[in-house]
């Protein structure tokens, strides 16, 4: 599109200068004029053109920079971050069926975090049940009774033994709240 501005502005300028000559009495100030005019129009066409393509080429290289940076560290990173978030989905989901059910063996609350996935995303999965019970049991949250079932404690006891997340520490301190 810059182009025909620049070719069809240069036409345009020459034609009127053509037209000036071929005029009986002819005012050089007025040829000089129009053509400065049409010479100057010219140039900042041109120098806009590669001023624009300046600019493109920089994005096409800043984005092919920020892909190569995904492609090392970046990855890994983005890798960590979704096993750490699959890990945490997995205990979410085992309190939640042990909270729902009360007791339930290792076979029993696997089984039923299967069908919860099953019912509420239609997907099925094999579910690993025992490291999201060893983490909760780590934390003092899920508890075994004699008999082999686990068993959780109340919502609101997780919650403290939890206590104060990073999540919750930066919405405070957007919200202006004083930390705990």
């Amino acid at each position: 599109m810059d182009w025909v501005k620049f070719l069809g502005s240069a036409v345009v300028g020459l034609v009127a200068v053509i037209s000036s000559l071929e005029m009986p009495k002819a005012d050089l100030w007025v040829i000089f004029a129009v053509l400065s005019t049409v010479v100057g129009y010219c140039a900042k066409t041109y120098f806009t053109f590669q001023q624009n393509m300046a600019a493109y080429q920089n994005l096409i290289t800043q984005s092919m920079y920020d892909k190569q940076l995904d492609s090392g560290k970046g990855t890994l990173l983005h890798l960590c971050d979704d096993v750490i978030q699959q890990e945490v989905k997995e205990v979410i989901i085992s309190f939640f069926i042990l909270m729902e059910q009360g007791k339930a063996t290792m076979e029993d609350l696997d089984l039923r975090c299967e069908e919860l996935i099953k019912e509420e995303f239609d997907e099925s999965c094999n579910f690993e049940v025992d490291d999201a019970v060893q983490k909760l049991e780590r934390l003092g949250i899920v508890t075994r009774d004699t008999v082999g079932r686990y068993f959780c404690v109340g919502l609101k006891r997780a919650n403290e033994i939890i206590g104060t997340t990073t999540e919750e520490l930066v919405l405070r301190a957007r919200q202006g709240i004083s930390s705990i």
